[in-house]
Order: C-alpha cells, then structure tokens, then sequence
C-alpha cells in the first residue's frame, strides 16, 4: 500500500513543501531557514550556508514568498 503524501500548512494556512524558504522564531530573535524534509508531525528546516538543523511544528513557521527570500538567498 502507497505511503499518504505528507501536507503541512503554515500559521496562515498555506501549504509547506520541501524548499521553501520559511521565518521561525530562534531563542530571542527571528531565523530564515529552507525546509529540508517533512516529517509526520514537524518539518525539518536547515539555515542557509551551515550544517545547522532543527525540527519544527508546521504552526511555528510562516513561509515567505516573492522578493524578500530570493534578496536573502542572494546575499549569502
């Protein structure tokens, strides 16, 4: 029997899927990350440029779309 495809929305209620560029809450600031693998219950993200990696549930992120993650993307 085939495997269910995994959906997970952001605290907006749009669809998250495996690349796209997400802001999270880190400590006492704010992170960009790339979301790396979607899991059942949380998606893996991982910073740009850096081994850095953590799990997050889909309600902590807000994916950002258009200008903004492609300047970010570029700068690094």
């Amino acid at each position: 029997m085939a495997k269910e495809a995994i959906e997970h929305k952001d605290i907006l209620g749009r669809l998250i899927e495996v690349g796209d560029v997400v802001a999270m809450a880190n400590h006492n600031s704010m992170a960009i990350a790339i979301v790396d693998k979607l899991n059942p219950k949380m998606i893996k993200v991982k910073r740009p440029n850096s081994t850095w990696a953590q799990n997050k549930y889909p309600q902590d992120l807000i994916k950002i779309d258009g200008p903004e993650a492609m300047v970010y993307l570029l700068k690094l």
